[in-house]
């Protein structure tokens, strides 16, 4: 009996969702993405688009992606939450 690798093991790919439902879904994690298709040239302008993975880490994301970009060229990878600029260096 052979078994599967993690290489061959086709991830789960969720139905087209909007932008909203991927953040209402997946609140403050990083989402990979495949069939984005966009509101406007705006590279944040998100229409819809399918979630292929998500993780509060961004390096795990980005490896789960890695294997699928062959088939998706548009797989990309954005963060749910709000972005918060880090603190500054007081010396």
């Amino acid at each position: 009996m052979a078994t599967a690798t993690a290489s061959s093991i086709e991830p789960t790919i969720s139905e087209p969702l909007s932008w909203a439902e991927i953040r209402e879904r997946f609140p403050d994690q990083w989402v990979g993405l495949v069939e984005v298709v966009r509101n406007s040239q705006v590279a944040l302008d998100i229409g819809h688009a399918r979630v292929v993975c998500h993780s509060a880490a961004p390096g795990e994301v980005l490896r789960r992606l890695r294997p699928l970009r062959a088939r998706h060229a548009d797989a990309a990878h954005f963060f749910t939450g709000r972005i918060r600029a880090p603190f500054p260096r007081f010396l």
